[in-house]
C-alpha cells in the first residue's frame, strides 16, 4: 500500500534576530541560530547543522522501533548519539561522514542477535538516512534490562 504524505515547516527570520521554525500542526516553535555552528558566535540556539543531525537520528530511531515491533522485539528504550564530519573551504563546505551510535534496551537475552540485525536493516528503511549520499557509520549496542 502506498501513501502520500506532506510535511510543511515555516521559517521566519528578521534583522538582528534568530530564525524561528514552526508548523501549523504544533504550538511550540524552534529557535534557530542565524549563524552556522562553526561561526564561533556565542549562541545557545540550535543551528541548521544540529537540526540536520537530529533529523537523521530521529528518522533512524523511527525505522528501528517500527522494524523491531514488526519482528516481535520488545524495546524498553532507545538512545542515540550522532556526529557529522565537515570539510570546510573557501569554495565549498560539505558533510563527509556521519557517525551514529544507537543503543537499544531489551528484556529478553534471546532477542539480542535479532535486535542487532535490525540495526543493519534500518539504514535502508530510514527515509532520511536512505536519501543521503554521505558515508554513514553505525556502531550499535544492545543492553539487557
Amino acid at each position: 500500500m502506498e501513501t502520500l504524505e506532506e510535511y510543511q515547516v515555516d521559517l521566519h527570520w528578521k534583522e538582528d534576530q534568530n530564525a524561528v521554525a514552526s508548523s501549523l500542526l504544533f504550538d511550540d516553535k524552534i529557535q534557530i541560530a542565524k549563524n552556522w555552528c562553526l561561526s564561533h558566535s556565542k549562541n545557545d540556539k540550535w543551528t541548521a547543522e544540529h537540526l540536520f543531525i537530529a533529523s537523521i537520528l530521529s528518522s533512524y530511531m523511527t525505522a528501528y522501533l517500527r522494524t523491531a515491533k514488526n519482528k516481535g522485539i520488545d524495546c524498553k528504550s532507545f538512545k542515540s548519539t550522532g556526529r557529522a564530519s565537515f570539510t570546510i573551504s573557501d569554495e565549498v563546505s560539505e558533510i563527509t561522514d556521519i557517525l551514529i551510535k544507537p543503543t537499544v534496551e531489551i528484556i529478553k537475552s534471546s532477542q539480542i542477535n535479532r535486535a542487532l540485525k535490525i540495526f543493519l536493516l534500518c539504514k535502508d528503511k530510514s527515509l532520511v538516512v536512505n536519501t543521503l549520499n554521505i558515508r554513514i557509520h553505525i556502531f550499535p549496542s544492545v543492553v539487557l534490562v
